[in-house]
């Protein structure tokens, strides 16, 4: 089973699945019943700077985006934003290693394609308490009326943060760069 860790204060291992905790280890045996989008989402950015997970969490902060791309070309490959109380993550090439949930997603949705460019987004929402929720998913992967649609944008979520972290996403000795925008007044 996946572990919790009590590294940051605002993110107890103690709180229910569904909110947001920090990782301790992962491999390819390690159980994911228990893992969400958020955990692979801030373990990433805890471990990439805690203090850019500090900002991400900041409610008061109403955008931080985290960009991910290439450090020769600027290709991006992934954005993890906040507008508010919105979290979106855009995976923009799903590169080798995200292709097997790329096919688990599809098969979940009963067909499979070369899943090599795909169109993909997936939202949640932070509720009062903390909870992370899915809200929509976008993607040519997903039938418009498919199978239960929170079903699957929680299997996605759950595999997102299995690759993110057995890939651990947040080094950028890799040839990855990692870029923070923050906008700290409100429009």
């Amino acid at each position: 089973m996946v572990r919790f860790i009590d590294v940051y204060e605002r993110l107890p291992a103690s709180a229910p699945v569904g909110h947001p905790h920090i990782v301790e280890d992962f491999n390819e045996e390690t159980d994911k019943d228990n893992l969400r989008g958020a955990d692979g989402i801030c373990t990433m950015l805890y471990r990439y700077n805690p203090s850019v997970l500090r900002d991400f969490l900041d409610l008061e902060i109403p955008v931080i985006e985290v960009v991910r791309h290439e450090k020769t070309s600027n290709r991006y490959d992934m954005i993890i934003a906040r507008h508010e109380r919105v979290v979106t993550v855009i995976p923009y090439l799903i590169p080798p290693y995200m292709k097997t949930v790329a096919n688990m997603t599809m098969s979940k949705c009963g067909f499979m394609r070369d899943a090599e460019f795909v169109d993909l987004r997936v939202d949640f929402g932070i509720k009062e308490e903390g909870l992370w929720v899915p809200l929509s998913g976008h993607s040519d992967l997903f039938y418009p009326t498919g199978p239960n649609r929170a079903e699957i944008l929680d299997g996605f979520g759950e595999q997102l943060a299995a690759q993110i972290m057995y890939h651990k996403l947040w080094d950028e000795s890799t040839a990855k760069e990692i870029k923070v925008d923050i906008e700290r007044e409100r429009p």
